[in-house]
């Protein structure tokens, strides 16, 4: 087992002054198998007037907040403390079946899991299932492949054909966007395997968390570590959901901590919200240190 401290800020700078912030926050950590969230805490300044959290329709912590004395600096800090097991990095045993059988399956799924099959099969306004990705999927979804192998292959081929270029997207970028400038983000790569898994008829899910900023001596760094980061899952019936990283060619480890999940990056949003102010830029610094305890 490992321990990891997650200390993520977002401060605002403001060239006027704001009177009144009406936010949300998604930056508490699940539980689920494999993790476990000892303590997490939200921390906003100026104190907001109204803070308050609750269970979005993922199972998502998500917290809500209101400033109402005039600030022209917000800052918000989640401090976190996370158990995660080296189970997270143990892949299933039986995951040779062809992926076409996986993906029958997944159509008759009943009880809670089919429900979740299905709004994730679902197009999404960040990982719809375009033309372009569907055939960019079939490359690694040829007939009769185990699955496995296929979400490895596209995981690897997603890594190699794209560099990751934090300059080439933003947030509002499309997978279009990111076939035209061959370069991206986590955010960019984990829409495009969502895509990528939807066209070929398998559920595929948006995950937002975070990496161990210094690895263990011997073990490389990985991309998109100072950052929220983001990445990929697909469910496999009888297993669950299996996380792919395609930032760093690797599925989801005991190096990763994990936040929420949803459709797209637009679900879980680590901050948005709505200002009261009369102009002028705003300047927006993010932080984020995990480290081992």
């Amino acid at each position: 087992m490992t321990r990891y401290k997650v200390v993520h800020r977002t401060e605002y700078r403001y060239a006027s002054p704001v009177t009144s912030s009406y936010g949300q926050a998604c930056l508490l950590p699940r539980d689920l198998h494999g993790q476990r969230c000892i303590d997490a805490a939200l921390v906003i300044d100026p104190t907001p007037s109204d803070l308050r959290e609750r269970t979005d329709f993922f199972g998502n912590r998500v917290s809500y907040f209101t400033v109402t004395d005039a600030h022209d600096v917000l800052a918000i800090t989640s401090t976190s403390t996370v158990d995660v097991t080296a189970e997270r990095g143990a892949l299933p045993l039986g995951s040779d079946e062809p992926w076409e059988q996986v993906r029958d399956r997944c159509r008759t799924l009943g009880g809670a899991v089919g429900v979740d099959a299905r709004h994730h099969l679902l197009d999404s306004a960040g990982a719809p299932t375009t033309d372009v990705a569907r055939s960019y999927a079939e490359a690694s979804f040829v007939p009769g492949r185990p699955v496995l192998d296929a979400v490895a292959d596209l995981t690897s081929r997603i890594h190699g054909d794209f560099d990751f270029d934090p300059g080439a997207t933003d947030v509002t970028s499309t997978i279009d966007d990111l076939f035209e400038a061959r370069g991206g983000v986590c955010q960019d790569f984990a829409h495009l395997a969502v895509s990528c898994l939807r066209s070929v008829g398998l559920p595929g899910r948006y995950v937002s968390g975070y990496l161990e900023t210094v690895p263990p001596p011997g073990q490389q760094r990985l991309q998109g570590a100072d950052v929220s980061h983001a990445w990929a899952s697909v469910l496999l019936p009888d297993v669950g959901w299996i996380d792919l990283d395609p930032t760093n060619d690797k599925f989801v480890d005991d190096r990763y901590v994990t936040v929420a999940w949803g459709r797209d990056y637009r679900d879980v949003t680590p901050v948005k919200g709505v200002v009261y102010t009369s102009g002028g830029r705003t300047q927006l610094k993010v932080t984020v240190d995990v480290t081992r305890v």
